[in-house]
Order: C-alpha cells, then sequence, then structure tokens
C-alpha cells in the first residue's frame, strides 16, 4: 500500500510540475505575441509608393502586400496563380489574389476583421 501512495504521490507530483511549467510557458509565449503585436501597430504602406518606377534603385524595398498595402515578413507569402497562356513575348500572366490578411480574411496585426470581398459569378 505503502509502494501505491509513492506511486500516487511522485506522479501527481511530476503532473503538478508539468502542469506549472506550461503554465509558465503559456504566459511567455503570451507576451511575447503582445509585445510583436505593439510593434507591429503601423503596418500598412500604400503599395502605388512602394512598387512605383520612381523608387530609389539603391534601396531595397520592402516586402508590401499590393492588394492591402500590409507589410509582409518574411516568411509570410502572397496568394497567387499563373496563367496558362502566354503573351506575344512569352511571359505568362501572374494573377495575384493577396496575402493571407486581406485574401484569407484573418485578422490583421491590429486586430481588425477585414469584411470578406464579394466573388464575382463566373
Amino acid at each position: 500500500m505503502i509502494t501505491f501512495l509513492t506511486i500516487v504521490a511522485v506522479l501527481g507530483t511530476i503532473a503538478f510540475f508539468l502542469y506549472a511549467l506550461s503554465a509558465y510557458d503559456n504566459k511567455n509565449i503570451d507576451r511575447s505575441e503582445q509585445k510583436r503585436e505593439k510593434s507591429l501597430e503601423n503596418r500598412k504602406i500604400d503599395p502605388k509608393k512602394v512598387y512605383n518606377k520612381n523608387w530609389d534603385p539603391n534601396l531595397p524595398r520592402p516586402r508590401v502586400c499590393p492588394a492591402c498595402g500590409t507589410l509582409l515578413k518574411k516568411e509570410e507569402y502572397l496568394y497567387a496563380s499563373i496563367s496558362e497562356y502566354s503573351n506575344s513575348e512569352g511571359k505568362r500572366q501572374a494573377h495575384i489574389y493577396g496575402c493571407k490578411y486581406c485574401y484569407l480574411g484573418e485578422v490583421n496585426s491590429q486586430g481588425i476583421e477585414p469584411s470578406p470581398k464579394p466573388v464575382d459569378d463566373l
């Protein structure tokens, strides 16, 4: 009986330790996420200014969604498709739909839910 109680006490102590460790870790993750959101409050930029021909070629262009103007991080990407047909120069047209904030409708870093865009009938 004493061995059973010892095993239950050890397992209970391990469970409590793991629970406390995960709670502390979740709290740190939430804190770092809030800090990231505060630092990225102003993530919108005018895409016409970035993709303009007057842009200084010596400066690197920021990663900007051409549809909504959201600044994108290195690991974020655009949703696009490439046409099957090529033009007279042999180039194919790329259709950019947007980023995960405007195309998928995810909540952006400012906590604003974008309104869904109507889909045209084909």
